[in-house]
């Protein structure tokens, strides 16, 4: 009953018919032509992923986001060249820009700049496409932004033949505020890709940017998987694939996953998968080129089981500097060298690998996501949802918190059964998350520092869409006897001092990644400024960014100090600050 309240207390105001709008976009789509494959001897890029699916060649992408457009378009006619001289071919490029993409003109003066390239006119999509004969993949920032309609039209005329990111409808972006407009522009996008469903363009999303990024099992994470076919396929008519992996880091789960998609979603005419991203929450900081180690055995993995069990798995390595900043070309290439390399010798392996663990997996994962998408959907008919309305199931899952949305329909914890989820198959980052905090919290307690923040009040947010690390800060504030006001996650930096003047507290603390933190910082200051306040700020995450005449990203946490905000990414650091501060 709890849960059938909460979703009736979130069901959206009057609104726009969905089913209307996804009618408009294909007005749309119908308007203009989107331009084919590059592949010779294939009717388009779908034929050509599924003759790699039968034949068992391994279909290889890379993901890019340099910081400009002349930086990109120049690496991609270097990656071309490169695979001429190798014979190492490539499947296709996912170029990511940046986040200011997606806000319309009049709001990207003010927003943070991020490290990635600027699209400004469909000349610059095109620029993309035209750089080498490689098909591109425009995900992020495109579908589901506030600017989603021209984003859409401009990726589908440069003839990107996956668009997305259908998960990130999850974001926020900095200014716009108008949920209703930005869903409603993201219906008739869905629209504008259901017009170009009979040449294969699919929306694409990526699992880990959306809601199982706060997941605690992988059966639940495959069971979200099947809310955004709904909405994508049955109520849009338009195609849907999947990418994901960068949250998972163990083998025997990251290939039962794929095998549990493929099974529910792959169709003789459409497989449902395009590739698996490296991991990264496993990765090291220091001594980073022991990540080549981790890195060759996953990839070794994917390959045998691509070969064993033909699903149209792409691979998606990530450099070995990826868990610190934003990958230079070279790091793109040496990493793809290396998995073309392991491929190589992957045949050898077939016979020594027994499946049957995680075929079992998969199996219960199957099931359980069922069960899931059953638990969800006939809660949400019983809760008076209009479940044939795309823009009104959106309205609904963005206003859903994430944390609930796994508890709600889990099997453990449907009708109350029990308070927490219990996992069939932990997801590796919340596991993580959570014994990387209790070591923390033993470490602080060690040193006396066991209730040093009792009485505080302390405002925490992320900046962008990552949720682990401000889960992480929040245990062990919380555990250090602080009372945290987490406001969650894509928060602009008004949203933190609004919250901290609300509660009358000096302290706030920010996650940032995306190359965002020196820009965060900036206005975090120049907010207090002009408000006459004190605050006490800190932050962690991925703090760089690329500094003006640079082309990489550069550590800003010394100069985020310099500024005076707490910028040492240091929980244990921080406790301390603000345990010695007195108001």
């Amino acid at each position: 009953m709890a849960t059938l309240e909460y979703i009736r207390g979130l069901k959206p105001a009057p609104h726009a018919d969905g089913r209307e709008l996804v009618k408009k976009g294909i007005e749309i789509g119908n308007s203009f032509e989107a331009p084919l494959t590059w592949y010779e001897g294939y009717a388009n890029h779908m034929e050509f992923k599924k003759a790699c699916q039968r034949e068992g060649r391994i279909y290889w992408c890379l993901l890019m986001g340099l910081a400009t457009l002349a930086d990109e378009v120049d690496a991609v006619k270097q990656i071309y060249e490169f695979q001429e001289r190798t014979g190492f071919k490539l499947g296709s490029m996912l170029h990511i820009p940046s986040g200011n993409v997606a806000l319309p003109k009049e709001y990207r003066e003010n927003a943070p700049k991020t490290t990635s390239f600027m699209l400004e006119s469909l000349e610059d999509w095109m620029a993309l496409r035209n750089a080498a004969p490689i098909d591109i993949s425009l995900n992020d920032h495109h579908l589901v932004c506030p600017n989603s309609i021209e984003t859409t039209v401009n990726a589908l005329k440069a003839g990107a033949v996956r668009v997305g990111s259908f998960g990130q409808f999850l974001w926020d972006y900095p200014g716009f505020t108008d949920d209703v407009k930005r869903y409603s522009d993201m219906v008739t996008s869905l629209g504008i890709m259901a017009s170009k469903r009979d040449d294969m363009f699919a929306v694409e999303t990526y699992l880990d940017d959306s809601f199982p990024g706060y997941f605690m099992d992988c059966a639940s994470y495959v069971g979200y998987a099947l809310l955004e076919h709904y909405i994508c396929t049955k109520l849009c008519g338009a195609r849907y694939v999947i990418s994901f992996g960068g949250l998972l880091s163990e083998g025997n789960t990251r290939i039962a996953v794929a095998l549990a998609l493929h099974e529910l979603m792959s169709t003789e005419e459409q497989p449902v998968l395009t590739y698996i991203n490296g991991s990264t929450n496993m990765q090291w900081d220091h001594d980073i080129h022991g990540n080549y180690g981790f890195a060759a055995q996953e990839m070794l993995l994917e390959i045998c089981a691509e070969k064993k069990f033909h699903m149209a798995l792409a691979i998606n390595p990530v450099s070995i500097t990826e868990k610190i900043a934003v990958p230079t070309l070279q790091e793109l290439l040496d990493i793809y060298s290396c998995g073309k390399r392991v491929e190589e010798k992957a045949d050898e392996w077939m016979p020594l690998i027994d499946w049957t663990p995680i075929i079992e997996m998969k199996d219960v994962m199957v099931k359980e996501a069922k069960t899931y998408f059953h638990n969800a959907m006939s809660a949400f008919k019983e809760a008076g949802i209009d479940t044939e309305d795309p823009l009104e199931m959106l309205l609904l899952l963005k206003k859903f918190a994430p944390q609930k949305l796994e508890k709600a329909f889990h099997s453990s914890t449907v009708n109350g059964q029990n308070e927490e989820v219990i996992p069939f198959y932990p997801t590796v980052l919340g596991r993580q998350t959570n014994e990387m905090r209790d070591e923390i919290i033993q470490e602080l307690k060690e040193e006396g520092l066991a209730g040093s923040l009792a009485g505080k009040k302390i405002v925490i947010a992320s900046g962008d869409a990552h949720a682990y690390g401000l889960q992480l800060v929040d245990g062990v504030l919380r555990e250090m006897g602080a009372v945290t006001i987490n406001i969650g996650v894509d928060m602009d930096p008004i949203d933190l001092l609004d919250a901290a003047d609300e509660d009358g507290t000096p302290y706030v603390g920010v996650s940032c990644h995306n190359g965002q933190a020196l820009d965060y910082g900036k206005q975090l200051l120049e907010l207090a400024r002009e408000r006459g306040r004190e605050y006490i700020f800190f932050m962690g995450g991925k703090l760089n960014t690329i500094l003006p005449g640079d082309a990489e990203p550069t550590e800003v946490g010394p100069m985020l100090c310099d500024m005076g905000i707490q910028g040492d990414n240091d929980i244990k650091t921080t406790v301390v600050l603000i345990s010695n501060h007195s108001r």
